[in-house]
């Protein structure tokens, strides 16, 4: 019973460790993060070295992080959230894939700030978000808009999933950088209009 309960303060100890990092890592970068400051949040003695217990590392616990952010979107539509029945009219299928996306990105805050900020410098991480993330996005988006009813499937819609993911993602980061969109667009206002201009191309012809 003893070796069960360390096991699980280890357990829960990395656990620890792994998002007060990764929200350490979003809020100031990760490397004006110390070791030190990790173990402090995570509730050890700062400056013990209780840290590599439990990661080799700090690019160590980088890559656990990461890995383990990424792989919470294994299903990627339970991830997105329900966009809705087919019964449900178009523009409210659309607009909760919107909501769906920006709330996908707060809640993955952290990963996000990462990717924009940090991960040039480890190549391989950034291609495993290229890979798991990226790609899956666009891919999953792509085929859900050529799946909805009247779409025409002449069109590029990976191509369209691309545009539309990014002026998510991009609506997201400046908004997250400036505390609101620097235009002054309202989240609102802006789920209206890609609402309006996905909706135009699913319901003409190419």
């Amino acid at each position: 019973m003893a070796t069960d309960d360390g096991t699980g303060r280890r357990t829960l100890t990395r656990e620890r460790i792994l998002t007060e990092a990764m929200r350490l890592f979003g809020e100031n970068g990760y490397q004006a993060t110390s070791v030190a400051a990790i173990e402090e949040a995570a509730g050890l003695s700062p400056g013990s070295g209780a840290l590599y217990k439990h990661f080799r590392s700090k690019a160590d616990l980088l890559a656990h992080g990461i890995g383990g952010q990424l792989e919470t979107s294994a299903d990627l539509f339970e991830h997105l959230g329900d966009t809705g029945p087919s019964d449900v009219p178009l523009n409210e299928r659309l607009a909760h894939l919107v909501v769906a996306g920006l709330h996908r990105l707060d809640r993955e805050r952290d990963l996000n700030r990462l990717i924009f900020r940090d991960l040039a410098r480890f190549p391989d991480l950034l291609e495993q978000v290229r890979r798991q993330e990226m790609q899956r996005l666009a891919h999953a988006v792509g085929e859900w808009l050529a799946g909805q009813v009247g779409s025409d499937r002449e069109r590029d819609w990976s191509a369209i999933a691309t545009v539309l993911t990014g002026a998510v993602a991009n609506y997201w980061a400046l908004r997250d950088v400036f505390g609101s969109h620097p235009s002054g667009v309202s989240e609102d206002e802006f789920i209206a209009a890609v609402v309006d201009l996905v909706a135009a191309l699913i319901t003409s012809r190419s």
